[in-house]
């Protein structure tokens, strides 16, 4: 049944990116109603929310934008720097949201940027963790909680870190895209008959972050159901 579930959200997972690719493929072709570009658009967010001291940046790639904390940098790809497409719109909103939370000091964002650098480290060993303490519990211990059992716990807590920060990067992600969406239609970036293109694109992104949690959760029941089998 794990690998059946894990199969299906891998699928599930290309279709969600395929059908991001396709959005902003297909409005990457449409102007916004207002004619605003991305540039223009992030820095009417920041200065709306009194947010200064971030510089606007071109990088390279397509769906490569994100914002940098630690340089105080939005970066937007070949397809959003300059443009004023409404993909192009929607993607920089997006990214100026982030920079929002950072202002603001959103509680959700700070947990995330604490255990950022720890997460792919417990992923990992998480997993180690946790077989070499079942293969320790079977092998050489009678005591079903002996040492075998609760190193494979250090594990599970290893690995729920993890999760964690899927939990909270989901969240984050869709904080961010409403802050966007909110944007453009306060401010009249798109027409009323371009909302909903633009709120199919800034949902999309996000859809990418719910099949990461959903992965790692299914993984950590994975983990609990050999750490329990031997009880």
């Amino acid at each position: 049944m794990f690998y059946i579930l894990m199969i299906a959200i891998f699928v599930v997972s290309l279709v969600i990116q395929g059908r991001l690719k396709s959005l902003v493929s297909k409005y990457s072709d449409i102007t916004c109603a207002s004619g605003i570009t991305s540039n223009e658009a992030v820095m009417r967010m920041l200065n709306e929310n009194e947010v200064s001291g971030i510089v606007i940046k071109h990088t390279d790639g397509d769906l490569t934008d994100n914002y940098n904390s630690r340089e105080g940098t939005i970066n937007l790809s070949n397809t959003t720097y300059g443009k004023n497409s409404i993909a192009a719109v929607a993607i920089a909103a997006h990214e100026a949201g982030h920079a929002l939370q950072d202002a603001k000091e959103m509680a959700a964002y700070k947990v995330r940027q604490l255990i950022a650098p720890a997460v792919n480290l417990c992923s990992t060993l998480g997993i180690y963790v946790t077989i070499a303490g079942v293969g320790i519990s079977y092998a050489v211990e009678k005591n079903v909680y002996g040492w075998g059992y609760r190193i494979s716990t250090i594990g599970i807590v290893m690995y729920s870190i993890a999760v964690i920060f899927y939990a909270v990067t989901l969240w984050i992600e869709r904080d961010a895209s409403k802050r966007g969406w909110q944007a453009m239609q306060q401010f009249g970036w798109v027409s009323e008959d371009q909302l909903a293109a633009a709120k199919k694109l800034l949902w999309a992104a996000g859809d990418t972050y719910a099949i990461a949690l959903a992965s790692s959760a299914l993984t950590l029941i994975r983990l609990l159901a050999m750490r329990d089998r031997r009880r």
